[in-house]
């Protein structure tokens, strides 16, 4: 699959990760150490840390840090996404730890243009994780790669030290009757339910004209027609909009869906472009 329909497919159809709700307030912490990626070294500065249900174990927390050398707005601290395209344009280079109820790393995550071809994730036993701190308020560690590693052709190491606050997404508040009512009849909500129709026709030139620019040029591979045909079987059936808030030129809609056979909320992401609503990035959690 290639690159750029792999993250039109993603932004569209997100994992179960993403939460569908306001983006929270940053608690920043600080950071220091090294990132070297094919022998040019960034150095970190800033720290994030965030709680999620556990991965493997909903009942616990996961906690996911994210290292980073330039500072993180809370649209950036929510959305991957956002991170892969700051760090596409040479704007972030960061480094991800997600640690699990006992204090274990369980998975990690570059974003950094230095790669050549994908990035790695995932971690390796050898490297050497030192837990200070990590009582559900703080986490205060650091996190050394045991040698330099390759991976397809790019070597890499870290090692970075980090302490910030751990913060949690606040629950969303349920639409009123009245909120719902007025989103439905929305321009907003009309351009979305066009859009829909348009996924299960796989009609390219109707997603086109519904979409915003940026996402509309990965349309254009060869590869587009068979990734909307996925994009059809992995989307949500029986969506109804609940709520819209709109600032300014852009939009969220709140939605909910069936996945699965099972009661899903989402996010729909909207922008104006010349005078109309796109749809940008549909979250599902």
């Amino acid at each position: 699959m290639k690159s750029g329909v792999r993250v039109f497919v993603a932004g569209l159809i997100l994992a179960a990760s993403v939460g569908a709700v306001a983006p929270r307030a940053a608690a920043e912490g600080k950071a220091e150490g090294t990132l070297t990626v094919n022998g040019k070294t960034t150095n970190v500065k800033y720290a994030y840390a965030s709680a999620e249900p556990g991965f493997f174990d909903k009942t616990k927390e996961d906690v996911t840090v994210i290292v980073s050398d330039v500072p993180l707005d809370a649209k950036a601290l929510e959305d991957q996404f956002e991170r892969i395209h700051m760090a596409d344009a040479d704007k972030l280079h960061a480094f991800e730890i997600t640690i699990d109820a006992e204090g274990k790393p369980i998975s990690t995550a570059f974003r950094h243009n230095g790669f050549k071809g994908p990035s790695p994730s995932g971690l390796s036993s050898e490297d050497v994780f030192t837990k200070k701190t990590f009582d559900g308020k703080t986490v205060d560690g650091r996190y050394k790669s045991a040698t330099q590693k390759e991976f397809f052709g790019n070597t890499y190491a870290f090692d970075v030290t980090f302490k910030a606050d751990i913060t949690r997404k606040a629950k969303p508040v349920p639409p009123t009757a009245a909120e719902t009512a007025a989103a439905q009849k929305s321009p907003q909500a009309k351009v979305y339910v066009d859009f829909l129709k348009a996924v299960q026709k796989e009609d390219l030139g109707a997603m086109r004209k519904l979409m915003t620019k940026e996402q509309a040029k990965n349309l254009d591979s060869p590869d587009a027609k068979k990734m909307v045909g996925l994009i059809k079987v992995m989307s949500a059936t029986d969506i109804q909009v609940l709520k819209v808030v709109e600032k300014g030129d852009t939009a969220d809609l709140t939605v909910s869906g069936k996945q699965d056979g099972n009661l899903k909320n989402g996010v729909v992401h909207m922008v104006k472009e010349g005078g109309a609503w796109k749809v940008q990035q549909e979250e599902w959690k």
